[in-house]
């Protein structure tokens, strides 16, 4: 009994934004209303956001960056081939119970379009795609869910070294040239490759002057310090002083898109308080944010890229049936194979500076067969934080990760 084996490879997310000049206002975009199911999908999005937030910082004093809406965007893709128990699990991992496939698909589809037209001034572009060995049948409803609620390209080809560099090209080209490659070969085994791609790029509403960056001390956990380029201006922003953290929102364009940062106390640490974010007090942090305080800002610039096989982590939280070779069931891809999940990786790459936040993400799914006093407003960024980017009016968020040494590029 020899298992086949195929790859769905997800490519998730690029951001690109641009930098204390006030540029001309941005026209606003269009107001996105969620109902009951979208509302669910996007709470329960950011619940599993956190969840793998947490998991995959560990307590290790490094920079990291997931992009949540790459992971679940992958997983509910993945889940149009699921049935039964692997299905379940898969739901309940991503907090999705008592929502259909359908439903889910449709949620993605409309939330997706939000995104693409939520702010005129910020350019974000979605795509997707399904690259098929010749060889190998695939029901006909898995690709069909796929091209209607996904826009997926379908392509069916020979799987040879000349498929490997059409398919890097498509991900370099959807990505503008920042994720040039998702795969490194193609075994003899692998039979199917579904990848997704996003690209944003915008600007800060307001932009820091390049004069003012000067190097600053920057306290690592390590207890090292390093001089770090800081950007600095003062404005008003979203400001909110919470138990264990500060925090400050900085709109890009037209107010649509968002960078949040969560400043931990001194005496705690970015991996402690991502342990206590859920949706709930996220909803509560939101709302404080809305309050704008005039307050003096300084943000180091940083760059890093880093990556993870998020295998141990997803069986952690509920998945463990879908990676079993032996019980796993995506009959809903091909009844006639026994297939599962052999490996999901993650990549991210972002570079924040004046002219703004350049980000990258790549998820590859791979399938198998067989009340405290208040100090006076400042939010100065001198020491290890979290960040976020997020839409506003949904409450998605498309980053997630934190600064340990805005010098390292791991």
């Amino acid at each position: 009994m020899f298992a086949k084996y195929y790859m769905l490879a997800l490519l998730c997310t690029l951001f690109t934004v641009g930098c204390t000049k006030d540029i001309a206002p941005s026209p606003g975009g269009e107001k996105i209303v969620m109902n009951e199911k979208s509302l669910k999908l996007v709470h329960a999005s950011n619940d599993f956001s956190f969840s793998l937030l947490n998991k995959c910082l560990d307590g290790t004093p490094e920079n990291r960056m997931i992009s949540p809406l790459s992971v679940s965007t992958a997983l509910s893709m993945t889940l149009n081939g699921a049935s039964g128990t692997t299905q379940e699990a898969m739901l309940k991992t991503l907090g999705l119970e008592g929502l259909t496939n359908e439903e889910i698909n449709a949620v993605n589809q409309n939330l997706t379009s939000a995104l693409m037209k939520a702010d005129p001034s910020v350019v974000m572009n979605i795509a997707n795609s399904i690259w098929i060995r010749k060889d190998f049948p695939v029901l006909a409803p898995f690709i069909t869910v796929n091209q209607k609620y996904y826009g997926a390209r379908v392509e069916t080809i020979d799987f040879n070294q000349q498929a490997l560099t059409t398919i890097n090209n498509w991900v370099k080209d959807k990505t503008n040239g920042k994720i040039p490659s998702i795969l490194d070969n193609i075994s003899d085994n692998e039979v199917m490759f579904l990848i997704n791609a996003i690209y944003f790029n915008g600007k800060w509403k307001y932009q820091f002057e390049t004069s003012k960056t000067v190097n600053e001390q920057f306290n690592c956990s390590n207890k090292t310090t390093v001089a770090a380029p800081m950007m600095k201006m003062e404005n008003s922003f979203g400001y909110s002083v919470q138990s264990g953290y500060k925090a400050l929102k900085m709109p890009y364009g037209a107010d649509k898109f968002q960078m949040v940062f969560l400043l931990p106390d001194i005496g705690n640490t970015p991996d402690q308080v991502a342990g206590k974010l859920n949706s709930a007090n996220w909803a509560t942090l939101m709302a404080g944010l809305q309050n704008k305080t005039k307050v003096p800002v300084w943000i180091p610039k940083w760059k890093f890229s880093w990556g993870k096989t998020l295998n141990d982590i997803l069986i952690s939280l509920g998945m463990k049936i879908a990676f079993d070779p032996n019980y796993a069931n995506f009959s809903a891809i091909n009844p006639d194979k026994k297939l599962y999940i052999t490996k999901v990786i993650h990549k991210t790459f972002i570079d924040v500076s004046e002219s703004g936040t350049e980000a990258a993400a790549v998820t590859s799914v791979g399938i198998g067969a067989t009340s405290m006093p208040l100090d006076p407003p400042s939010f100065y960024l001198t020491r290890p934080f979290l960040f976020f980017i997020m839409e506003e009016d949904t409450g998605a968020i498309l980053f997630a990760g934190k600064v340990e040494n805005p010098l390292l590029t791991n």
